[in-house]
């Protein structure tokens, strides 16, 4: 399926909780999503008078109904759950439109779409907090901290389009958490004027309304709040981001380089230009990416196929935080012959890693799922490495 520029869409295969979810940007403007023109297919406008209506997606076979989501009729997928009522968020968060232009619109929170789903395990002892205001997030406190001792700090970024449900669900790294005695934050993004999560992170990705809101102040604001709940080791702050959520990963470390030791990014991407990021001192850089994604490429390209919108290669994104983090430049070495079991669907082991020469302490690595595809299947030994590599660095 081609994905063009102007659809603005994401396909986001997630846990069996959750069905094949394709939101667009206008059915009524005759936008390209993959679907034949004039069918109902997930997330796409119907008219108000079909509400209640019910077919058949005849792309996922999917039972869909006529239903109204924050006020717009949509055909959604039976049984999925509908976003939650949009919250304004204060004009404060969005600059100013310049004089005689156009006003963008204020963006809003995502509300009750930080809940994470009912099936989340959590581990006897732990505990969950609600970090409130217009963009409330859940943080997951493990019952495994030690009194007295600060712990590391998480923060896990859902990608375009998706919830902070879908994130958990595709990679859960709640027991990895209890496990590790890792305080783990997951915030939501705000949504769009077509009712989509986004991250601000880049030109490119994925604040395509331009409403201007601040993320990387948004989540180190959060990091902040959540310091003041738990004691939080302030040289072991992380961030986890997958597709939009790895793009804001890059950019919040681009931002508060000072303060982040380490990211990892999952299927995502940062600013074509390096020059727009103001990174100062070490991070280190996990960068993983599949052979087969169809939406984000090793080679570099075009978020959603639109030229004005183009993202770096993983060579160019990675030298430059070699660069940054003082290792050489020279394109990474391989980590001896292994390869590594992480994705659940494709065939025997996958994953290849290479790895910058870099001083100890920091650390700029590549891991690559061969067939590896946008949303991929991961395992339990793919979050445990994770883990292993965001904990064995700080700032």
């Amino acid at each position: 399926m081609r994905i063009t520029a102007r659809a603005w869409v994401a396909v986001l295969l997630v846990a069996p909780l959750f069905s094949l979810f394709v939101a667009t940007f206008s059915n009524a403007a005759g936008l390209d999503d993959g679907y034949p023109p004039g069918e109902a297919a997930p997330g796409r406008t119907c008219a108000a008078d079909a509400v209640g209506q019910k077919t058949v997606s005849s792309f996922t076979g999917k039972a869909l109904s006529c239903t109204l989501v924050n006020g717009i009729a949509r055909w959604w997928i039976d049984g999925d759950p509908l976003p939650a009522v949009e919250v304004a968020v204060p004009t404060s968060s969005a600059p100013p439109a310049a004089s005689g232009g156009p006003k963008a619109a204020a963006p809003v929170a995502a509300a009750n779409a930080f809940m994470w789903n009912k099936g989340v395990k959590v581990t006897k002892g732990s505990k969950f907090i609600t970090i409130a205001g217009e963009r409330p997030a859940q943080v997951l406190i493990p019952g495994s901290l030690k009194p007295k001792v600060a712990a590391p700090l998480i923060v896990a970024l859902h990608g375009f389009t998706a919830s902070t449900s879908e994130l958990i669900s595709l990679m859960d790294l709640s027991a990895e958490a209890y496990k590790r005695g890792v305080v783990l934050a997951v915030p939501s993004g705000t949504r769009n004027n077509d009712g989509l999560t986004f991250w601000n992170a880049t030109g490119s990705c994925c604040d395509f309304n331009g409403s201007g809101v601040d993320d990387s102040q948004y989540l180190m604001d959060l990091v902040k709040q959540v310091s003041s709940k738990v004691s939080i080791d302030q040289k072991r702050i992380y961030f986890v981001g997958h597709s939009n959520g790895g793009f804001m990963s890059y950019t919040v470390a681009c931002n508060n380089s000072d303060k982040i030791a380490a990211i990892v990014n999952l299927e995502g991407s940062t600013f074509a230009d390096p020059s727009l990021c103001n990174a100062d001192h070490p991070v280190s850089v996990l960068q993983i990416n599949g052979t087969a994604d169809e939406l984000i490429h090793i080679a570099g390209g075009n978020v959603f196929d639109d030229p004005k919108q183009p993202y770096p290669s993983v060579l160019d994104e990675t030298s430059y935080w070699a660069g940054i983090n003082g290792c050489s430049t020279k394109v990474p070495a391989v980590v001896g012959k292994a390869k590594f079991n992480y994705e659940a669907v494709v065939a025997g082991s996958e994953t290849t890693k290479s790895a910058y020469k870099c001083p100890k302490g920091v650390a700029v690595e590549t891991w690559t799922i061969t067939d590896g595809r946008h949303v991929p299947k991961l395992n339990a030994a793919f979050v445990s490495a994770v883990f292993d590599f965001l904990l064995a660095h700080k700032k």
